[in-house]
């Protein structure tokens, strides 16, 4: 895991740069998943701006408002833990707690959440799991696997892959189904609305603690020409066209 700059600093350094004429961003990925019993959508957006700053996050928006950059009210997180609904948002982000640079080897690893924030935007309650930078490092196990699949099949909370070929293997076994949970699943389209790849998060906490056991990203694509509609809204990430 790359370190990330503290959240807080973070925002206060991008706002700053957009009051110094720095704000013009371009948006390089947008993608929109509704969120259950509301008329909210939850967006994750990815945009450069001057001098190669770069904004990228959450925000929740109602379904009549246009997507803007706004550094300001962007979500504290950056991976959801759970499938986004109408009576909470849950993420997980980390900060040092003295464990970063030259002093990570120096602290023991510490994977249940040092706090966990809660607050509200656009309405709904928003829970933010925050975890020692050392402790959830040690758990990124990056890349997991690379898939093609021919066929899928989607229950309310997970979806199914089939007959299956590695791109790259998982653990060098050869896997003929995949089962992945949906919340942090991302559809990319290409400029006819077929599916040309999956990137799906996936977040394993401890249902009783909360403790991290691992995050991990697949990438799959299909082997036969699939419609982002074949897929349902809830807890799919679907790409949203920008237009330059």
């Amino acid at each position: 895991m790359k370190i990330r700059i503290n959240t807080t600093i973070f925002l206060l350094l991008l706002i700053f740069l957009n009051g110094c004429g720095l704000g013009q961003w371009e948006i390089s990925e947008l993608y929109s998943q509704k969120i259950e019993g509301t008329s909210k959508i939850l967006y994750k957006y990815d945009a450069w701006g001057g001098r190669d700053s770069n904004a990228n996050g959450f925000i929740i928006l109602d379904s009549t408002e246009t997507f803007e950059i706004d550094l300001i009210n962007s979500l504290s997180f950056y991976n959801l833990s759970d499938i986004p609904n109408r009576n909470k948002i849950e993420g997980i982000t980390h900060d040092c707690y003295n464990s970063c640079e030259e002093k990570y080897y120096k602290t023991k690893p510490i994977f249940s959440p040092m706090k966990i924030d809660n607050s509200k935007s656009e309405g709904l309650n928003i829970e933010t799991k925050i975890y020692q930078y050392r402790g959830l490092s040690e758990k990124d196990r990056g890349l997991r696997g690379d898939f093609i699949f021919e066929k899928f099949v989607e229950t309310k909370d997970s979806i199914y892959f089939f007959n299956l070929n590695e791109v790259k293997y998982v653990d060098n076994k050869h896997l003929d189904e995949l089962k992945l949970k949906k919340g942090e699943v991302y559809i990319k389209e290409n400029e006819n609305n077929e599916i040309t790849s999956l990137v799906i998060n996936q977040i394993t906490l401890n249902p009783n603690n909360k403790e991290i056991i691992e995050t991990v990203t697949y990438f799959l694509s299909p082997k036969n020409k699939i419609k982002s509609s074949d897929f349902s809204e809830r807890g799919i990430f679907k790409q949203v066209k920008v237009t330059k």
